[in-house]
C-alpha cells in the first residue's frame, strides 16, 4: 500500500521535475501541489537521504532533484519512503503463514507483486511529467 507520505513525496518530486535544474523551497513545493506544510521537512530529508534531492542551505536555498526527472522511477521514491514494496502480508520475510508450504495463492501474489513493481520501476518522473503537459494541452 502506497502511503500518504509516500504520495506527497511523488507530489514533491514531480513539482521539481518540472524545473530540473532550479532550486524549490518547501513552502513552494508544499503550495504548488497542495501537501500540508507541517510533513515536508521530514519527506524532503528522506528524499534527500536516499540520493533523491539535493539540498542548498542558506538565503536562495532549496531543494532540487538530484539527477534528471527521466532517471528516477517512482519505485525509487516508494521505496525511499517506506522500504520496499509489499502488497501481501505473507510475502514480508518474518511472517508465518498456516497455508504454507502448501499455498496455492502465493505463486499468484508474487505474480502480482512482480508486476506491480515493474510498473513502478518503469515509470519515471518524466513521464508523469509529459503525460500531465499532454494533458493540459489537449484541454485547450
Amino acid at each position: 500500500m502506497i502511503t500518504k507520505k509516500t504520495e506527497y513525496a511523488i507530489r514533491a518530486l514531480w513539482e521539481l521535475a518540472h524545473n530540473p535544474s532550479d532550486l524549490a523551497t518547501a513552502n513552494q513545493i508544499a503550495h504548488r501541489q497542495d501537501i500540508p506544510p507541517k510533513y515536508l521537512p521530514q519527506i524532503i530529508s528522506e528524499l534527500s537521504r536516499a540520493g533523491l534531492l539535493l539540498s542548498v542551505r542558506g538565503y536562495g536555498g532549496g531543494v532540487k532533484l538530484s539527477r534528471p526527472p527521466r532517471e528516477i522511477s517512482l519505485l525509487q521514491i516508494i521505496e525511499a519512503m517506506q522500504g520496499k514494496l509489499t502488497m501481501f502480508e505473507c510475502q514480508v520475510g518474518e511472517y508465518e503463514c498456516i497455508n504454507l508450504p502448501n499455498c496455492e495463492l502465493q505463486g499468484t501474489y508474487g505474480k502480482a507483486q512482480s508486476a506491480i513493481e515493474r510498473v513502478f520501476r518503469e515509470t519515471k518522473l518524466s513521464d508523469i511529467r509529459l503525460k500531465q503537459q499532454t494533458r493540459g494541452r489537449d484541454a485547450h
